[in-house]
């Protein structure tokens, strides 16, 4: 016989209506999430994944987490992709370490991504199911949920803002992205990405 804790079924309700009022309080609508199968182990892996993902806002959205991902694991291959995930107009040319391809993150990105040091969690934070109460322990496969609002633009201008959901902060985080000539999606400004969010219980 299964036995349910009135206490827990309260707090779950409560739950679930704070973040179905979260989402009408900031006028958001959600987007198809993007599923992430599994994680690339190097570049070539990285790169086939952009293929398909980057066909559409979202999945350029969803490939830049998994590069905050990567580079909380694998500071080389974290930056690789962190590098590939960006309008190829905002990189300059380089010959840095941190350089990929002979291209790097311009100088304001490459501080951004200074900041991923600071902050730990971000590594997954971004994931459907991490939140600081399980110490940003995401669900598997890897989810990223992303929302547009009234204000995020249209897709068929070529650039759009999408928030990027997540537990560990007051509001969800916007993202810009833009299409390129190759017909790819990338990214255009995410600053507040990488701003730190509630420490983990």
């Amino acid at each position: 016989m299964l036995c349910f804790s009135p206490m827990k079924n309260i707090a779950y309700v409560v739950s679930i209506l704070s973040f179905s009022f979260g989402l009408s309080a900031q006028n958001l609508t959600p987007r198809p999430g993007v599923i992430l199968s599994s994680v690339p182990a190097n570049m070539q892996e990285f790169s086939a994944l952009q293929s398909q993902l980057s066909k559409t806002p979202e999945g350029a959205v969803g490939l830049l987490v998994l590069a905050i991902h990567l580079y909380g694991k694998d500071q080389t291959l974290g930056n690789q992709a962190l590098v590939s995930s960006v309008l190829i107009k905002n990189r300059q040319k380089s010959n840095k370490p941190t350089a990929y391809q002979g291209e790097d993150l311009g100088n304001g990105d490459r501080f951004l991504v200074s900041q991923l040091e600071k902050y730990k969690m971000l590594a997954n934070a971004y994931f459907k199911g991490a939140e600081p109460a399980n110490s940003y322990t995401p669900i598997q496969p890897l989810t990223v949920e992303t929302y547009t609002n009234p204000y995020s633009g249209e897709e068929s201008s070529g650039t759009i803002k999408l928030f990027v959901g997540n537990k560990g902060a007051s509001s969800f985080r916007p993202v810009t992205v833009s299409k390129e000539s190759d017909g790819a999606w990338r990214v255009k400004e995410f600053s507040s990405l990488c701003v730190g969010m509630a420490p983990p219980k």
